[in-house]
């Protein structure tokens, strides 16, 4: 049986290792094939019998094919080639991560696919609470989303993270995970918005420094803060349609967790048309120049303080927003 894992590379790279661990665990000889993988040495690994019986073989495609430079692509659909061809008979673990839609369906013809792509969004906090209680870490609240908050989509410093939190025997709340994991929430752009849209450009550049001296690259900062005032700009068009859009209707119709989801409906009930329309102008601008070979960190810095100032004199009074 041939059983491929692509998705999200930390991901699959998990469960590759997972099995091959569990096959070894098991008394099951395993040969590797890692940066050394090639159509010669997967021919002999296939025909080869070990003491007792053929030997599963486990095989990480990508470090192969990262070690072949321009014949990448050749070597790749040699191996797939030859595996197909073992049929039935062939006993492997492969690691596809990069896998296409076309390669995913070609292992699904002769073989079994486990796709793992990185959760997003709400899919992440979801997933954050499913490795929670896989873990056996015992909560109090929202620790998921509390995790989600300080890690944001870094999937591997999520994992590593529950991993030190599952030998401590205490149940967990949102502060206490906040104390352990001695992080700043360097990925949550709310941060960013909150102090611009307080109209205080000083607060948003410390705010922005702090994110920038955390190591996050102002390119993702920008791409975070983007998607950010893309949700306030939904949650500004539903509120013009449904004035009383509670967080979880708003995240239902925006398919979008229910966390930022609120805080993203606070921050549209204190803007008007005006206001959004600049905000948005301000973050294509800079996306545009970015993406146009200017400086990312300067460009992320004039965007960010341009928004602060134009906020400042541009707050929605109570109510605004509203139909009657």
């Amino acid at each position: 049986m041939i059983k491929v894992f692509s998705g999200d590379d930390f991901l699959a790279g998990r469960a590759f290792l997972a099995a091959v661990r569990e096959a070894t665990e098991a008394g099951r000889e395993v040969v590797r094939l890692d940066d050394d993988l090639t159509p010669g040495r997967l021919r002999e690994a296939l025909d080869q019998g070990g003491l007792f019986g053929t030997p599963q073989l486990a095989l990480d495609l990508g470090a192969a094919i990262k070690s072949q430079g321009t014949a990448a692509t050749g070597e790749r659909n040699a191996l797939i080639a030859m595996l197909e061809a073992a049929g039935p008979d062939a006993d492997a673990l492969v690691l596809d991560a990069s896998a296409t839609p076309a390669r995913q369906k070609r292992w699904r013809a002769f073989g079994e696919l486990n796709h793992l792509p990185a959760p997003r969004y709400g899919n992440l906090v979801r997933w954050i609470r499913a490795e929670l209680e896989g873990a056996g870490v015992r909560t109090r609240g929202d620790v998921a989303a509390t995790l989600h908050d300080l890690f944001g989509d870094d999937v591997p410093g999520v994992a590593a993270e529950i991993a030190k939190l599952r030998v401590l025997d205490e149940t967990l709340t949102p502060e206490r995970t906040i104390e352990l994991v001695r992080r700043p929430a360097a990925r949550n752009a709310f941060q960013l918005i909150d102090a611009i849209m307080a109209g205080d450009a000083a607060l948003a550049f410390d705010t922005l420094d702090a994110l920038v001296q955390s190591g996050e690259p102002p390119i993702k900062i920008m791409a975070a803060f983007a998607w950010q005032v893309d949700l306030v700009a939904g949650c500004v068009a539903l509120r013009d349609t449904d004035p009383d859009v509670d967080q979880g209707r708003a995240a239902a119709a925006l398919k979008a967790n229910p966390f930022p989801t609120g805080k993203a409906l606070a921050i549209a009930a204190r803007l008007d048309e005006a206001a959004l329309r600049s905000l948005i102008e301000a973050v294509v601008t800079a996306e545009h120049a970015m993406k146009s070979g200017s400086d990312a960190a300067w460009q992320l810095e004039a965007c960010v303080l341009q928004a602060a100032r134009l906020m400042a004199g541009r707050r929605a009074p109570a109510g605004a927003g509203r139909r009657s």
